[in-house]
């Protein structure tokens, strides 16, 4: 959740390199959400948690943060420092009244649980939570299979800083840049007109492939 990488890690590159989802899960497995009720919007934004909305971190940064909360990870308490992406609660009040939102985290439940009763306490905002239980594990990397969430994949769409997490579904996933500190990043702003026009089509896959050609990116990764 907080280790930094070890190594230049190349998102594409892994996603090339997939093995066919039904090689690496059982054929039969138990859908992660409920279905939809009547009132919910029609198109479904999963969004991923840490770097793509927040950062949080073990040690006390010098520079301000937005909240602090404390969370046992084996019988060991830690206080965790997190900062909001800038813009971010003007992101989520524009795309929750248009958007059935939930949050895919690979971070652990009793970390991410926590953090967002701390954007969320009156879970109003996000309509479910998953964790990291809910990946697909493929060599030692977190893939969101959103088959799982049994929704109609023509209305998903799946924002995260992590690409190799929507690996499987390819057409549904947007990248986001990786946010830390920077006080200008204005990344989450620049989508909100993008979603709110794919709130209108009937297949988000087909607007999202033309704007970021994820497919061509991974074909020439190495």
């Amino acid at each position: 959740m907080f280790s930094p990488c070890l190594y230049e890690f190349d998102p594409y590159s892994f996603i090339k390199t997939l093995p066919e989802l039904s090689k690496v899960v059982p054929s039969f497995r138990q859908m992660l959400l409920p279905r939809k009720t009547r009132g919910c919007p029609p198109t479904t934004l999963v969004l991923g948690l840490d770097g793509t909305l927040v950062h949080s971190t073990l040690v006390k940064p010098k520079e301000d943060h937005d909240f602090t909360f404390t969370v046992s990870f084996n019988s060991v308490k830690e206080d965790i420092y997190v900062r909001c992406r800038p813009h971010l609660k003007q992101f989520l009040d524009e795309v929750s009244g248009i958007f059935e939102i939930i949050v895919f985290t690979a971070g652990q439940r009793i970390y991410a649980d926590k953090l967002l009763n701390m954007l969320d306490p009156s879970r109003k905002i996000f309509h479910h939570r998953l964790f990291r239980e809910s990946c697909v594990n493929v060599a030692e990397k977190y893939v969101k299979d959103l088959t799982l969430l049994d929704r109609d994949l023509a209305r998903v769409i799946m924002i995260d800083s992590s690409p190799h997490s929507f690996g499987f579904q390819v057409e549904n996933g947007i990248p986001i840049e990786t946010w830390f500190a920077d006080p200008s990043d204005n990344k989450l702003l620049s989508l909100i007109p993008f979603l709110k026009s794919l709130a209108k089509v009937d297949d988000v896959r087909t607007e999202i492939k033309n704007r970021f050609n994820l497919q061509k990116i991974i074909a020439d990764a190495y």
